[in-house]
């Protein structure tokens, strides 16, 4: 089992029962939450901060969620400065969400 880096403060024990069953790296669970409360935008630092990581290893996190359709930047936009903001992409991750579910269930994936 791969050894994650944690969250500063623990999720509430019903958020660490379905991260755990569902094998969620916990601070990935972190970051999304995060995105999802924050939805105008937010940087990798204010991340980090809120939940007690370095800005790199969230980089890291956001760098893939991203690729996954997940997450959206303003990076490969003319922007000032060189502040990225990070957003979630909530249709797409209620989609994965809703394929990951179907898929358990032995639905299929509906795509």
């Amino acid at each position: 089992m791969p050894r994650y880096v944690q969250p500063a403060a623990p999720a509430p024990p019903e958020a660490v029962r379905v991260i755990s069953l569902l094998g969620v790296n916990p601070l990935r669970a972190e970051i999304l939450k995060y995105l999802f409360e924050h939805q105008d935008g937010v940087t990798s630092g204010d991340i980090g901060r809120s939940i007690g990581t370095g800005y790199r290893t969230i980089l890291v996190h956001l760098n893939q969620l991203q690729e996954l359709g997940a997450v959206a930047s303003n990076a490969g936009e003319r922007r000032i400065g060189q502040r990225v903001l990070y957003t979630i992409n909530a249709e797409a991750f209620d989609a994965a969400a809703g394929d990951l579910m179907r898929y358990i269930k032995g639905q299929g994936t509906g795509s």
